[in-house]
């Protein structure tokens, strides 16, 4: 369940479950209930408790993005990273030779921050990057559902594609243009 989102329908469930394919005993095994009580609820016999109730709509979320493309797929890679001593001149080199708009800023391994090149159209070349860089991409793992994706891409330029505390990948919109549609 996302955190913040309105709390699904009950009279939800039945068609959920039926658009995934799945039976109502295989959502009853998924969610440790029985398959009568599953049953119940879809009739709207019985009310489940608020826990219950998170825990069939999670199993149904999770089963809906089951077979979505994940974050791993769709990354760019390889990720070219800035230090935030770097000099804006080499931020507008590397944007030019190779043909990207957003970098992480990495300190020790770690991301510290972002450059786009928007936020270096008329900045000196020789001022350090440490003076114009935004907060960091907000980080995802190799197997989050590109919808999840998509969503943190709407109030960020990218997101870092992140694996044992390592940058592996970026995506931008443009990764995501043709490869997702809700």
């Amino acid at each position: 369940m996302q955190t913040g989102a309105m709390f699904p329908s009950l009279g939800e469930i039945a068609a959920r479950r039926r658009r995934l394919g799945m039976t109502q005993n295989s959502l009853a095994k998924l969610s440790g209930v029985s398959q009568s009580l599953i049953t119940k609820i879809e009739r709207g016999l019985v009310v489940p408790n608020y826990s219950l109730a998170c825990e069939i709509f999670s199993v149904l979320e999770r089963e809906e993005h089951r077979s979505e493309r994940k974050a791993g797929e769709v990354m760019h890679q390889p990720v070219i990273l800035l230090a935030p001593g770097d000099r804006a001149g080499k931020a507008i080199g590397l944007a030019k030779r190779h043909a990207v708009s957003q970098f992480p800023v990495v300190q020790r391994g770690i991301a510290v921050g972002s450059i786009t090149t928007g936020m270096l159209v008329g900045v000196p070349r020789s001022v350090r990057i440490s003076e114009v860089m935004g907060g960091p991409f907000p980080t995802v793992s190799a197997d989050t559902p590109i919808s999840a994706v998509a969503s943190l891409l709407k109030g960020s330029q990218a997101v870092l594609v992140v694996e044992h505390g390592s940058i592996k990948g970026i995506i931008s919109a443009e990764n995501l243009l043709g490869s997702y549609s809700p």
